[in-house]
């Protein structure tokens, strides 16, 4: 079932947590998201220093991390809900893969300098997890693009960029936020371009071809969504490049994934490995359906 179908209780967010900005930073996000949602969280903080299994529950990480438990009691005390946590050891992207599974949404730090949390992990954990993968990092020194506080979706009119338009909707409709479509065009050579759907503004005469390959995805979440102010837009160059121009500041950049049966390299394909690894902004990354939730 999709999630934006599902009752508010049972929508389960996890999210990966070690005790650095990034990792904090992926705890915040994921509190407000499950507070928005009235959802459940678990915390997940995965011991790969090859020692000793730490004591169950937060007394146990309280000996061991006594910085990160006091962030963990924080959280469930401002989050006032039943929180679960969970302490596997071993490798962090194979820990937080095997929890997706019992997922609607996973969030990780992203690699931000010397950060214990190597890039590698929001990759790996991006390209193989069962469920939707936000990777939150902090943003610094960058000016707000076009579409600054939107919620950005990459499109294409695949199956993969309409998974990520649903779940971009109903990110935009849940937080009060205008949402803008973006394709690019890599054999578009003029300015970028873009249409408002809501009030009519426009950067061009008439709609561009390339709008018309996705509008048949994005005109129904339109029905479905009415109070999401849409923008659509077409962007020269190439996908990574014309994508961050738009992304910059943005509240949240959703990109789509490939199913399985395909390898998990490809899988994530560039223009989502480019953003796992490195954005200016927020970065959802949805499984092309049915990759998750198989079988519910």
């Amino acid at each position: 079932m999709d999630t934006a179908q599902r009752s508010a209780p049972d929508v389960r967010i996890g999210v990966g947590v070690v005790e650095t900005p990034t990792g904090l930073g992926a705890l915040s996000w994921a509190l407000e998201e499950t507070a928005a949602r009235g959802a459940t969280l678990t915390v997940c903080h995965v011991r790969h220093d090859g020692g000793p299994r730490a004591a169950p529950g937060l007394s146990g990480l309280e000996l061991a991390d006594p910085a990160l438990a006091r962030h963990i009691r924080d959280a469930r005390q401002r989050l006032d809900r039943p929180t679960t946590l969970t302490l596997p050891s071993g490798d962090p992207a194979g820990a937080l893969i095997d929890l997706s599974h019992e997922l609607d949404l996973l969030v990780v730090g992203g690699h931000a300098g010397g950060d214990p949390l190597h890039h590698s992990v929001p990759t790996r954990v991006a390209a193989r997890a069962s469920c939707p993968v936000v990777v939150v990092r902090p943003v610094y020194g960058h000016h707000g693009g076009p579409f600054a506080g939107h919620v950005v979706v990459g499109a294409d009119g695949s199956a993969v960029a309409a998974a990520a338009l649903r779940a971009g909707f109903a990110h935009a409709d849940l937080h009060h936020l205008p949402l803008a479509v973006v394709e690019v065009d890599d054999t578009h050579t003029g300015d970028d371009r873009w249409f408002d759907d809501r009030f009519l503004e426009t950067r061009f005469v008439a709609e561009p071809a390339p709008l018309e390959i996705f509008a048949d995805q994005v005109e129904p979440l339109m029905k479905q969504y009415p109070s999401v102010a849409v923008k659509r837009a077409v962007y020269g160059g190439g996908p990574v490049h014309g994508l961050r121009r738009a992304a910059t500041g943005a509240a949240l950049l959703v990109l789509g994934r490939h199913g399985r049966p395909r390898p998990a390299v490809l899988r994530l394909g560039s223009v989502s490995r480019a953003f796992a690894e490195h954005a200016d902004c927020v970065v959802q990354i949805v499984p092309e359906p049915p990759a998750y939730r198989a079988g519910r």
